[in-house]
């Protein structure tokens, strides 16, 4: 059987023509005794027993066009089952393992408006790794992947003022072509590219290599009464690999963010896993959003400072265990976590950048 009857997301033309390579033909269809339903465990479709679905059937499809889709779908656990729709054979791809439906609606226009941008680029990835891992290994970091595209997506739609320079953007860059050595936590990119100059003129043409990397969010508990703070402390492979013989680092609580997600969300979710602290989402305060280094680094981190009651006592040992997280927290002044600042002590990042805007702006935070 070389057609398919599409329920779900496939039925978005533009993600099923991106899937399959080329474009589809397809024509409306009825698949008698099952309907759809938003899932039970997420915002996705899943066949449910009972009633009609209209859809669609694809034209008769080819070897490749046909293994893109199967790869693509069996990485999100779905597998394909033969139908009837009205005397022609087709398969259905349906969800092997679930919590089943959730009695609710799903609805393919909504799922568009707040999925589909991600999705798109997400895809991309899943289909890259074909042929190159197994499917299990690319369904084991598909959270990543859809963080990752979710992180882009993100960037895209955001503008910076410009209150100086700003006049050149991204219309201005050529990309000749973009190779992926490596996939998986984090991916690492070469760009071959030129671009426009300040002078007028065009540069040579480069190539530049990143480490693209899951957006995340900071947060440093601070206690207004007492005038101290959080920090936590754990090993951390990047100082390992430059050769530093400390590469347990202090740092303020942080985690990636998750594909759906708000910066704030991760934020006070990181806060009870990493601190075990729990505060409203009013007790957060924005410090800054920025690229730590955006010369090899692909990654935009969001910092806060959140409002918290630290008596003595409320540090100790925490993080997942399934995610191997071995982390310490200590309870410190303001004035000793400036000081070390400018001993080094304080060698991460958005700990230093965090510190410093709470020693600018503590007083308005007690008052």
């Amino acid at each position: 059987m070389s057609r398919l009857f599409l329920f779900g997301t496939l039925r978005w033309q533009t993600l099923l023509d991106h899937v399959a390579g080329q474009a589809v033909a397809c024509s409306p269809a009825v698949l008698d005794g099952w309907h759809v339903e938003r899932a039970a465990a997420g915002d996705w479709p899943i066949l449910v027993s009972g009633g009609q679905v209209t859809g669609l059937l694809t034209e008769p499809l080819g070897d490749e066009v046909r293994a893109r889709l199967d790869w693509y779908e069996r990485v999100f656990g779905h597998v394909a089952e033969a139908v009837d729709i009205a005397g022609t054979p087709a398969l259905v791809y349906r969800e092997a393992d679930g919590d089943g439906g959730s009695g609710e609606a799903w609805s393919l226009e909504d799922w568009i408006a707040v999925h589909g941008a991600r999705t798109l680029l997400a895809a991309d990835e899943v289909l890259r790794a074909r042929g190159v891992v197994t499917e299990g290994e690319i369904a084991a970091r598909r959270a990543v992947v859809q963080a990752r595209a979710h992180g882009i997506d993100a960037a895209r739609k955001r503008r910076r003022p410009a209150t100086i320079g700003g006049d050149l953007t991204s219309d201005d860059i050529a990309v000749h072509r973009t190779v992926y050595p490596y996939e998986g936590f984090h991916r690492v990119e070469e760009w071959h590219l030129d671009h426009a100059c300040f002078d007028g003129s065009r540069s040579p043409r480069l190539q530049r290599a990143i480490s693209h990397v899951t957006d995340a969010a900071t947060v440093l508990p601070y206690d207004p009464v007492r005038d101290r703070v959080m920090v936590v402390e754990q090993v951390r492979i990047g100082a390992l690999a430059k050769g530093d013989p400390q590469p347990w680092l202090i740092e303020p609580v942080a985690g990636l963010i998750d594909a759906g997600e708000t910066p704030e969300t991760t934020a006070l979710r990181e806060l009870e896993e990493e601190a075990g602290l729990h505060a409203a989402p009013d007790a957060l305060r924005f410090v800054s959003r920025y690229y730590p280094s955006p010369g090899g680094l692909a990654q935009v981190l969001h910092s806060f400072v959140a409002l918290c009651d630290l008596p003595d006592g409320a540090a100790g040992l925490g993080g997942l265990d399934t995610e191997a997280e071995d982390i310490r927290a200590h309870l410190v002044s303001l004035d000793a976590l400036i000081d070390m600042i400018a001993t080094g002590e304080a060698a991460n990042a958005p700990l230093v950048i965090s510190a410093q805007w709470l020693a600018l702006n503590k007083g308005r935070l007690c008052g």
